[in-house]
């Protein structure tokens, strides 16, 4: 009897524990692993408890609307910022240029 009682225990004591692993982090601490390629089902299954709603690894209140950049003839890129494009100068001692 005194064996059933100490398991019984023992058992609820462990999933308290385990219970309140998470109960400890933030909201932004859980959205950053939603970001990740392969995040944890138990910090999935908190997500939806707590329902939050994550966008760029933080908590948002909505989610921002963004522009779509497909058309029929694929994906569209927004142009380079023209100060970043190193300008080519051809190489007079060699005798190949790009």
């Amino acid at each position: 009897m005194k064996k059933i009682l100490v398991t019984f225990l023992a058992v609820g004591f462990t999933s308290k524990i385990y219970a309140a692993y998470l109960d400890d982090w933030s909201n932004d601490d859980l959205c950053g692993w939603m970001d990740s390629a392969s995040t944890p089902e138990y910090i999935q299954k908190e997500v939806e408890k707590r329902e939050i709603l994550c966008y760029g690894s933080v908590e948002v209140a909505s989610l921002p609307t963004e522009v779509n950049l497909s058309l029929e003839s694929g994906t569209v890129f927004p142009s380079p910022d023209p100060d970043l494009i190193k300008e080519v100068s051809p190489d007079k001692d060699k005798s190949y240029s790009y």
